[in-house]
């Protein structure tokens, strides 16, 4: 092969790389982020994203409770509510998978299961938001 012409694969590769590399998971939420309007999604790939990005916000809020929680607890209590909140994670995921079973191999699939999953955190970080305004 001719200089020119190995010159010219590495332009290609080089290029293809940073196109390949541009187009990763995180840079496509950024991506997605920046373009989607939640209260407006309409397709399956903007529902998916939104319910992602629901349930996550769901779940750093949870967890922001569970640390207010747990902060105030003595040892014996730290070590029953870790245990009950481990048991609690595996019912959820369990009961969610459970729930949307029916929808497995679907397009909505992710968006129910997300759904599923926002609304039992939810209620759980009520339940310790309960918890706390009961002291």
């Amino acid at each position: 092969m001719s200089k020119k012409g190995t010159l010219a694969l590495i332009l290609i590769a080089n290029s293809l790389f940073f196109v390949v590399a541009s187009h990763t998971p995180a840079a496509l939420g950024e991506t997605m982020s920046q373009k989607i309007d939640c209260n407006k999604a309409a397709s399956t790939p903007e529902m998916k994203y939104c319910s992602q990005q629901s349930y996550q916000a769901a779940d750093k809020r949870l967890n922001q409770v569970y640390k207010k929680v747990i902060s105030s607890l003595n040892s014996e209590q730290k070590q029953i509510l870790t245990a009950a909140q481990q048991a609690w994670i595996k019912f959820r995921d369990n009961n969610c998978d459970f729930e949307v079973y029916g929808n497995r191999g679907g397009t909505g699939y992710e968006i129910f299961r997300n759904g599923c999953l926002e609304r039992l955190t939810t209620q759980r970080t009520k339940d310790l938001e309960n918890f706390i305004s009961s002291r």
